[in-house]
């Protein structure tokens, strides 16, 4: 039997190669509308637009491509620096940089990482800022008049809905101040607490003078709490705390005397606002420590209901120390803290919640005090166990 190769059609061949590419092409073309679709699954970052505002102030215009997340802010002294953290936000710009030099503002940068965009603001020098949602825009203002006062900062509750102010409550609504109490801090200073019924309520704290003054949206105040406490015998820098009602809003008002440095923070339904005596060395004062001194860089955080998770990362970003976290470190906390050093901050959110830490080198593992002490003791008992069964060796001289 005679086999004879038949030489391939070269018409054949071709048509062959052009189906294989249009079966790719299409393969190709699928795979980018599948990608496509699931990037139009979630929120992005579209455009970031500037605009001058008379005294020397900018407005910038975080435009996204569906309703606008509420940021998550902090800032850094020195250098002088914004940060906007944008949950469950894509980055949908091409350009990762944009020289501005407008007012006190010089760069903005932006950058994506773990399913959320970070808008870097770079400064000048440090300036007061605000922000407001509306609609699919982020407004953010720089500048001396960005509010009503340059130390006025504003909570807002978590659960407000986009793009307006937040939700109104009658006096006599769910909202209420349960408890307004004050107790001397360790350090010397002044704790004001005040016990909410609902964690979400938003708050405006700002310095006048002499005074801190926290207004507390669309809350109710009883008439039983109405009063002036004067603590004057505490020997702290606050000398009296006045609750108020101020139509349908509540108002704490704090006087101090002398330098002092301002705290504010909040732990489930607990509003704190500490009143520390200004350290004469200009180092940080000790939050819960007289002897700790705090040496980190300085940060200013505003977080509302904020995953406490999130905000140990934040920290570990900010520190360049890599944090552990234990998997049932769980809740979320609301901060205001102004130009404290991040270790301090640190050590706010872990007290606050419960929480300690061990250092291992550049590591710092995070995990509840019951969990850790649980650790060290059923470690303990194994090396306890370890040297129980060791041989004994006997030694005649």
């Amino acid at each position: 039997m005679t086999f004879k190769n038949k030489p391939a059609n070269g018409n054949n061949f071709r048509r062959s190669v052009t189906r294989f590419t249009v079966t790719i092409q299409a393969a190709l073309l699928l795979l980018a509308g599948a990608f496509a679709s699931a990037q139009e699954g979630g929120n992005s970052l579209q455009d970031i637009q500037v605009q001058s505002l008379p005294g020397q102030r900018v407005e910038l215009r975080l435009i996204m491509r569906d309703a606008a997340p509420e940021p998550l802010a902090f800032t850094i002294e020195d250098p002088a620096r914004i940060a906007l953290d944008l949950p469950e936000t894509s980055l949908g710009m091409n350009s990762r940089r944009r020289d501005v030099n407008m007012g006190p503002l010089d760069t903005v940068l932006t950058a994506e990482a773990g399913g959320r965009t970070r808008v870097v603001l770079n400064l000048g020098e440090m300036v007061a800022y605000e922000t407001r949602r509306s609609g699919n825009t982020i407004y953010v203002t720089l500048g001396a008049d960005a509010g009503a006062a340059a130390a006025t900062t504003h909570f807002e509750g978590s659960q407000a809905t986009p793009g307006s102010a937040p939700r109104s409550y009658a006096a006599s609504g769910s909202r209420r101040i349960d408890g307004v109490d004050f107790r001397r801090t360790s350090s010397g200073g002044g704790r004001v607490m005040i016990n909410l019924t609902d964690p979400s309520t938003p708050v405006d704290i700002r310095q006048e003078g002499g005074r801190v003054v926290a207004v507390f949206k669309d809350t109710a105040l009883p008439d039983e709490l109405m009063r002036r406490l004067d603590v004057m015998d505490f020997a702290t820098p606050v000398t009296t705390v006045d609750a108020l009602r101020t139509n349908n809003d509540t108002r704490i008002v704090i006087s101090a005397n002398g330098k002092y440095e301002q705290l504010a923070y909040q732990s489930d339904n607990e509003f704190a606002i500490e009143i520390n005596p200004a350290p004469e060395d200009e180092r940080a004062a000790s939050l819960f420590s007289e002897s700790k001194e705090y040496e980190g860089q300085r940060l200013t955080l505003n977080f509302q209901d904020i995953e406490t998770r999130a905000v140990l990362q934040l920290l570990a970003e900010t520190s360049g120390r890599n944090i552990v976290v234990s998997d049932t470190v769980q809740g979320n906390v609301t901060l205001r803290l102004r130009n404290v050093p991040w270790d301090q901050a640190l050590d706010i959110v872990m007290t606050t919640k419960g929480l300690d830490m061990r250092e291992n080198g550049n590591v710092i593992i995070v995990a509840p005090s019951e969990e850790i002490a649980a650790r060290e003791t059923a470690d303990l008992e194994a090396r306890q166990a370890i040297t129980e069964l060791e041989p004994l060796y006997s030694e005649f001289l």
